[in-house]
């Protein structure tokens, strides 16, 4: 009875480690998805020709391929445009792991 009690407790101690690793591999992958969408953002600040509408690009950090997406668009006030960058680990950008939101005067 003692072995089953204690095989069932080491089972739910490796399915708990398991869930652990996939928790960090998850939040490694947002947290360099959300350096890379800053990255983005600076240089497209810095950027004096910049036009609106949708600009896409990928940049390597950490070893690993990350997809951009920025959107340039107007907002009420014609001197500010909003940008928005979405980053991801797939070039067709269906799930993001970072989102941005910035405006740029232009």
């Amino acid at each position: 009875m003692a072995l089953i009690i204690i095989s069932v407790g080491l089972v739910a101690l490796v399915q708990s480690s398991q869930n652990s690793a996939n928790t960090l591999t998850v939040a490694k992958n947002q947290t360099a998805a959300l350096h890379v969408a800053d990255q983005v953002m600076l240089q497209l600040y810095q950027k004096a020709n910049l036009t609106l509408g949708v600009h896409y690009g990928e940049q390597r950090f950490q070893g690993q391929t990350y997809y951009w997406q920025a959107t340039l668009a107007t907002t009420d006030n014609l001197r500010i445009h909003r940008l928005e960058i979405k980053v991801g680990l797939e070039r067709s950008l269906d799930y993001a792991e970072a989102q941005l939101t910035g405006f740029k005067k232009s």
